[in-house]
Formats: C-alpha cells, sequence, structure tokens
C-alpha cells in the first residue's frame, strides 16, 4: 500500500478566495484518511474562518498546512480584489487555530514588484520590514518569496496601465536578498526564496516538514514533484485546481491569467 497523497489547492488559482463551492466538492471526492496533508494557498482566507462547505470539509481533515499571500499590495492598483494587508494580518490567528499550529501557515511575499511610470517609481519591496513586524509576533516563522516573472502576457498587462517592470540585476537582486534576509532574521523568521536562480533549492511543498508537522506522525513521500520549474525542490503532491477556474483578484502581474 501506497503513501498517503499530498492535496495542493492550488498553485493555479485561488480557490480558496474565489471557488470555496468548488474547492469543497473536490475535497469530498477524496477519502479524508487517503490524504497525509491538504496544502491551501490563498491570499484571501476569509473563506476559511467563515461557516459553510468548505470550512466543514476542511474540518476534516487530519492536516492542513497553509500558505498565506500577503505582499502588502492589496486593495490597490496591482491587487485591486485583494483584502488591505491589514485585514489579512488579523485573521492570521484565526487561521492558525483553526490548522492547529503556527508551524503549518507560512507567509509568502511572493512577488516583489518593482515598476515605473507615470513619472514615479512603485515597489512593495520597502514594506517587507512592515509587514514582518507585524507577522512575527504571531507565531509564524517562515516567509517564502520570489520576484515577478517578466511572462509577455505580465508586461502587456502592466504596459496598459501605464507601468514597465524594472528588472533587477543580478547584484541588486542579490542586495534585495541579503535585506530581505537580515530583516527576517531578525524577527526570529526562516527566509526561503520560491525557485529563484542563485540561491538554495526549496520546497513549498516539503515533505519531510510535513511528516514532522502530522498530528500522528504519518509518513509522506519525499520524492520531487515532476513539472515544476527547474530550481523548484516541492515534493510530489496533486494539484485539483486547474487554470480554467480563472481567478477573480485580477492581479497585474499574475502568470496564470491570459
Amino acid at each position: 500500500m501506497g503513501l498517503p497523497c499530498v492535496l495542493s489547492a492550488s498553485r493555479r488559482t485561488d480557490m480558496v478566495g474565489c471557488f470555496p463551492d468548488i474547492l469543497a466538492a473536490r475535497l469530498r471526492t477524496f477519502r479524508t484518511e487517503d490524504v497525509h496533508s491538504l496544502v491551501l494557498w490563498t491570499k484571501a482566507p476569509q473563506n476559511i474562518l467563515v461557516e459553510g462547505p468548505l470550512r466543514e470539509i476542511l474540518s476534516k481533515f487530519r492536516q492542513i498546512y497553509l500558505h498565506l499571500t500577503i505582499t502588502g499590495m492589496g486593495g490597490g492598483e496591482f491587487e485591486p480584489m485583494i483584502p488591505p494587508w491589514q485585514k489579512t494580518v488579523e485573521q492570521i490567528p484565526f487561521l492558525i487555530e483553526f490548522v492547529k499550529s503556527a508551524a503549518r501557515v507560512t507567509w509568502r511575499f511572493d512577488p516583489i514588484l518593482t515598476v515605473s511610470g507615470r513619472g514615479i517609481r512603485y515597489s512593495n519591496f520597502d514594506l517587507f520590514p512592515i509587514l514582518v513586524n507585524q507577522i512575527a509576533p504571531l507565531g509564524i516563522r517562515s516567509c517564502r518569496v520570489s520576484w515577478v516573472s517578466p511572462y509577455p502576457k505580465v508586461l502587456r498587462r502592466l504596459a496598459q496601465k501605464g507601468w514597465e517592470l524594472v528588472a533587477e540585476t543580478k547584484e541588486e537582486r542579490a542586495q534585495q536578498g541579503e535585506k530581505l534576509a537580515q530583516e527576517a532574521k531578525r524577527h526570529g523568521m526562516a527566509l526561503y526564496f520560491c525557485a529563484v536562480e542563485g540561491y538554495p533549492v526549496s520546497r513549498c511543498i516539503d515533505g519531510s516538514l510535513l511528516t514532522q508537522l502530522h498530528p500522528d506522525g504519518r509518513e509522506c513521500s519525499q520524492v520531487k514533484a515532476k513539472g515544476q520549474r527547474g530550481h523548484c525542490g516541492c515534493t510530489e503532491s496533486l494539484d485539483i485546481g486547474w487554470y480554467s477556474l480563472r481567478c477573480g483578484h485580477k492581479c497585474l502581474y499574475c502568470y496564470a491569467c491570459p
């Protein structure tokens, strides 16, 4: 008999924030005893906290690991449908209570966005010290970061709004990475770079960590996932989201939206 699977919902779209009923329906097709961990990815976690079909089915899984994205840009032009970061930070204690451990929540400061246009330069990079100062005291001890990928469709979408993506040089990115790491360390938080060349390979889905955190000590697969980017170290999982479920957050930098 094989090891129990890891479900991911989802790298492809924010099912928690935009499709809670579809997510709940898909989760019902799995026997919870066959699932080692359910990994959730969201920028808008409200549907985890409100009473309803999603919260009901989530409560049946033995382990939930949450990737919570807070970039500081919520409610602004670049993330128009995302709640302001203050609101999401306020929800963190309740999310931790639901998943039963702060170690099962990781913060994603992802992506780092720097643009120029309209006679100004904008970046969320300088928001990191503000955010880590608010998030670390709540018990979260890991953060994952990456920079915006310059996909042609992203560049076109930004250009339509009068923005041009500023590509950092290798040296500039290294300096930013060092500043982020120092600030995170100062707050007792480990920093991981998600599929970024020049940095150690990290695992957003980490079979070893999920085994360690599991309340029953169940072993999880540590086989490397297929089909991920070259610098991705994630272990295998089954993603139950599809790009056809188009995320409604309308983030200008999104790689998944056409």
